[in-house]
């Protein structure tokens, strides 16, 4: 017996949000090609190393890593800019699925998973936060628990055209802790993309001063000179 499912996507076909090819049945959003091949950065690629060497000297980290490399042009800034600009939130959860299996080995001692959090005057003209969405893919992969421990208190302008000096400039005390639970002594904070680390850093901060060690993941690194 047909499925609706079966019979709408005769009439209306499921793509690749990345490629635009065709999705076959268990795909979703993306197809399996795209999904391996977005140039995953290894735990001992030297792009891994240079993302935790962002906080040296500017707040002490567990560890940070991404998923992939962040490339102008390439899929996967479709990928995020479908999701980051056009509202498909759906998207963004699935990306934070990927992320979970991913990097589930990274999981040793980590009581709760979070996010970096958006301004609420933002996030309201965006509708969602997809850091947020990230995460929630994220922590159903892993059944890691998802917190709101951050809070931005005051609104910045994009950091696209800033340089480093600026971007840390700019993010200095834009957030709180949201009165930590006191089971939670190791928080995974999960973001989209990873420049230069400004925000990151600035997060990681407010969680170190309140005795919460911090692990990272991101989506993807862009780096300055990609």
């Amino acid at each position: 017996m047909l499925k609706i499912s079966d019979i709408l996507s005769v009439f209306y076909p499921q793509i690749c949000k990345s490629c635009s090819d065709g999705l076959v049945k268990g795909e979703l959003y993306l197809c399996l090609h795209c999904e391996l091949n977005f140039g995953e950065i290894s735990l001992n690629n030297k792009h891994s190393s240079e993302i935790e060497e962002l906080f040296w000297g500017k707040v002490k980290i567990e560890s940070a890593v991404a998923i992939y490399q962040f490339l102008k042009q390439e899929n996967l800034q479709k990928i995020i800019h479908d999701f980051k600009y056009k509202g498909n939130h759906k998207l963004a959860i699935k990306m934070g699925e990927v992320m979970g299996y991913k990097y589930r080995c990274l999981l040793k001692d980590i009581d709760a998973v979070s996010f970096v959090p958006m301004h609420s005057n933002k996030k309201r003209k965006r509708g969602f936060n997809q850091a947020e969405k990230l995460a929630e893919g994220f922590s159903a992969i892993t059944d890691v628990k998802i917190v709101n421990i951050l809070e931005r208190i005051e609104y910045t302008d994009t950091q696209t055209s800033k340089g480093v000096f600026e971007r840390f400039q700019n993010m200095e005390d834009k957030f709180k802790v949201l009165s930590p639970l006191q089971e939670i002594k190791h928080v995974l904070l999960i973001d989209d993309v990873i420049t230069t680390g400004a925000t990151l850093v600035s997060c990681s901060k407010k969680l170190v001063q309140k005795g919460i060690k911090v692990s990272i993941v991101c989506l993807a690194y862009r780096g300055l000179n990609f």
